[in-house]
């Protein structure tokens, strides 16, 4: 299953023409993903890992893309989740799955 997400989110091509600044970000991101390695000890720190309990936490890219939108856009944590779930173009720049969003205290968590 996770594979099929991957391959679903790599060939979805997003029309950035309506939010140039998220377009801009993204090119960023994906052109130089050094950036996003050097949050990964800031957003991991404390967190032990488990093999209890859901393993859908999202990865550091995506909490980076979520604070990013969250910011760009204005938005508090319960409009954050709302977005995620009825904008498709903020879905596919937080890269994630429609069908699993993630709620706002997950967001709150880690972007706080």
């Amino acid at each position: 299953m996770r594979l099929f997400e991957d391959f679903k989110i790599k060939f979805e091509r997003p029309d950035w023409s309506r939010d140039a600044e998220l377009g801009l970000m993204d090119t960023i991101l994906e052109q130089h993903p050094h950036l996003i390695a050097l949050l990964e000890d800031d957003l991991t720190i404390g967190q032990k890992q488990s093999v209890f309990g859901r393993k859908d936490t999202p990865s550091v890219e995506q909490i980076v893309r979520a604070a990013i939108y969250k910011e760009l856009k204005g938005l508090e944590y319960r409009e954050l989740e709302y977005h995620q779930t009825d904008s498709r173009i903020c879905a596919l720049f937080i890269k994630i799955d429609a069908l699993r969003p993630y709620s706002f205290q997950m967001y709150q968590k880690y972007i706080s």
